[in-house]
Formats: C-alpha cells, sequence, structure tokens
C-alpha cells in the first residue's frame, strides 16, 4: 500500500499561526465577526472566543464563542504582525521566477516556449 503525501496549503498553515490573534471574518451571508481566534482547522472551521458581531443591517451582539464552520468564510481578515512569520519567507522564492508559470493546453511548456520567444523577440 502507497502512503499519499499531503501537503498543506501556505493559506492553511497561516491561519494555523494567526491561532491567539485577532481577526475579522466577512460569512457568506456578509455578517462580519471579529474576536479571537481559539481554534481552526484545515477544513477553515474557525472557533472564535470573544466575538463582536456585525449584521448587514448594521445591529452589534457580542458571544463568548462563536463556531463558523469553513464553508460559510467569505473573507479573512489576518493581523499584520503575521507579515514577518517565518513561514512566509520560505514562501518567498516562489515569487521569484523567471518566466511565467503559463496556463493551457501547453502548461509549463508552452511558458517556457512563450519565454524563450520573448527573449528572441526583443
Amino acid at each position: 500500500m502507497t502512503s499519499l503525501r499531503r501537503t498543506i496549503s501556505p493559506a492553511i498553515k497561516l491561519l494555523h499561526e494567526s491561532e491567539k490573534h485577532t481577526i475579522t471574518i466577512i460569512v457568506v451571508n456578509e455578517d462580519t465577526v471579529t474576536g479571537e481566534l481559539t481554534n481552526s482547522e484545515d477544513s477553515w472551521n474557525i472557533l472564535i472566543k470573544d466575538a463582536t458581531i456585525k449584521t448587514k443591517s448594521g445591529y452589534k451582539y457580542k458571544c463568548e464563542k462563536i463556531f463558523i464552520r469553513g464553508s460559510h468564510v467569505m473573507i479573512l481578515t489576518l493581523p499584520d504582525i503575521l507579515k514577518n512569520s517565518p513561514m512566509l519567507k520560505t514562501l518567498s522564492h516562489l515569487n521569484k521566477r523567471d518566466f511565467p508559470t503559463g496556463i493551457g493546453i501547453s502548461g509549463r511548456a508552452g511558458a517556457a516556449s512563450s519565454a524563450i520567444k520573448a527573449t528572441e523577440w526583443q
């Protein structure tokens, strides 16, 4: 039996690193939830402590704890302190490519050939 290698996306790693920080979430029905991220899962299920909920109509509610299912998360705002996260420094090499990655039928081969054509054109 072969073992499947499972990788975690950078977004999920950043979500886990933001635990114990104050975050803001906009859910699918456009309500805004702000509070301390207590627990998060790989499926984006989130538990927030000392939450303030602001509805689309403008009402504000306070909750001691609130659980948000991952499929209901529309926008997640993380604290600025995570810009200095060591995890982001390991991903910085992904932004420094010499040629475009390419999409479509040709994939990476198409991107490489378009990069070669671009250098020949100049």
